[in-house]
């Protein structure tokens, strides 16, 4: 298939009007630090945070200036417990104690509150018993001169045991968040709202995953967009999704890893590229080796477009080091990181350094794997880099959600029974509305490109309908339904024939 440059445009997915820079600085590790600032010159420093017994998670937040406001991390494995730093290194104004284990991959994360500048949750990860749980506690930003303060901490999110992935994403109307985390003893995703009112769910979703329970460790992320959810796990599963940022629904669930355990597919990192069409994923086992892999995500078979990218041998000072996460920078490129915690080999050139793909939407070897890319001046990686999420998402100019609603109409359009299929398609769209509170009436289909032009544009009638789009040029488009009940756009991937 030809490989496309999608823009998106404000049609679509609108950006703040000026990118605030609250990933700015990553600190992780043991006393690792990156500073985005300038993404045409990322530099590295040494942080203030004594990680050398935490191998994840960690979390880090900036101001819209790209100005350090405070990190978190467990202290280790003994106390299992999360402490606060501010700007200055010391220990935020009561922030120790806080609930979180440093086995939890993505047991942490800093998300701001909604419409309010000073607030800040910090979710946790621990666990009561048998079971893990989620947790969130509070910082005040006006507190201690401006140095922050937590307050309400510890407070039990009430939820069905988890798994220790945890990620975020802008709701369609640009100010409340999306919380996803992941039901460990059933197939079942719980999200929660965030909004200027506080904490709302869980809802519950299930999707396919054949088998939930073997996914405690792993990772998730969304694409930049935040249409695209993947999650990966040690029993070789890549669960790769849509998500619809007005109504909180995954779907087009797609199962692309082997979903059965082995050393090469015991997965622990993922990553979208910049422009949403390729997915990298690590394995997390460090014998007989090491294996980062690249997927096709407009290929018709996105399983069999998988090629192995960089392979490290568990030999020399290489043995016992595992690959660790992956994450999409502000300069565009993917950094990679590698540890074994404070066990052998845990401070060596290969843990001194962070592996960085510096042209990640490129397919194949052009994609530019660089081991030990960057030094950390001192630092080291220990497995993990902070749990960040996509903090310039705007609205999705255009949905029935850009204007601060949660979207209930258009959860009542896929209730309803609004089906597209195939997708990727090759010949045929088919679509099919079961028509239930539409009166009998017909509705409008537009497809869009990417710039948002329409390419075919058609009456249909209640009830199952197809239509050729045999003579469009392949790529990436947007189907837009507009019914009585509502407008609805979907994602269309059209094929070489």
């Amino acid at each position: 298939m030809p490989r496309l440059i999608q823009i998106l445009f404000f049609v679509f997915i609108s950006l703040n009007g000026f990118a605030q820079k609250q990933d700015a600085i990553w600190i992780f590790g043991d006393h690792g630090g990156i500073d985005f600032n300038d993404t045409s010159n990322v530099t590295s420093f040494y942080s203030g945070l004594n990680g050398y017994y935490t191998a994840y998670p960690f979390g880090s937040i900036s101001d819209n200036n790209g100005n350090l406001l405070f990190y978190a991390a467990p202290s280790n494995l003994r106390t299992r417990s999360t402490r606060v730093f501010n700007r200055n290194d010391s220990l935020m104004l009561n922030g120790d104690s806080l609930e979180g284990h440093p086995a939890m991959t993505q047991g942490l994360m800093i998300l701001p509150f909604p419409a309010d500048t000073s607030r800040y949750y910090i979710f946790t990860k621990d666990h009561l018993g048998s079971k893990t749980y989620l947790f969130y506690s509070v910082v005040d930003m006006t507190l201690d001169n401006g140095l922050g303060g937590v307050l309400n901490k510890n407070i039990l999110i009430p939820s069905d045991s988890i798994t220790s992935r945890t990620t975020a994403v802008k709701h369609a109307n640009g100010r409340d968040w999306w919380l996803i985390v992941q039901r460990w003893d059933q197939d079942e995703y719980i999200k929660f709202l965030i909004t200027p009112s506080g904490i709302q769910g869980p809802f519950k979703q299930a999707t396919g995953n054949p088998k939930p329970k073997d996914e405690w460790y792993g990772t998730s992320y969304f694409s930049r967009s935040g249409s695209k959810l993947v999650s990966v796990g040690a029993f070789g599963n890549i669960s790769l999704m849509d998500f619809d940022r007005c109504t909180g629904d995954i779907y087009n669930y797609q199962q692309i890893g082997p979903a059965q355990f082995s050393y090469e597919n015991s997965f622990i990192g993922c990553a979208f590229s910049s422009d949403e069409n390729v997915l990298y994923v690590s394995n997390s086992y460090p014998y007989p080796a090491k294996y980062l892999y690249q997927y096709d995500l407009l290929a018709l078979d996105i399983p069999a477009s998988k090629l192995t990218i960089n392979v490290y041998p568990d030999t020399g000072l290489l043995q016992n080091v595992q690959y660790g996460h992956m994450l999409l920078g502000a300069d565009d490129k993917i950094y990679v990181s590698k540890g074994n915690g404070s066990g052998p080999n845990s401070n060596t050139v290969y843990t001194q350094n962070i592996d960085v793909i510096l042209n990640p939407d490129v397919i194949g070897p052009g994609c530019n794997y660089q081991s030990n890319y960057l030094y950390l001046n001192g630092g080291r990686t220990t497995y993990g880099l902070p749990n960040m999420v996509n903090y310039n998402l705007g609205p999705v100019v255009g949905s029935i959600c850009d204007s601060l609603t949660t979207g209930l109409s258009q959860q009542s359009l896929r209730e309803n029974g609004f089906v597209i299929s195939p997708n990727p398609v090759k010949d045929w769209i088919n679509i099919y509305w079961k028509g239930e509170g539409l009166n009998g009436k017909n509705y409008h289909v537009s497809l869009l490109s990417m710039q948002g032009k329409p390419v075919l544009e058609k009456e249909m009638l209640v009830g199952e309908n197809s239509f050729s789009v045999s003579g469009i040029v392949p790529g990436i488009y947007m189907l837009r339904v507009r019914t009585e009940r509502g407008v609805f756009v979907r994602r269309v991937v059209k094929g070489d024939e």
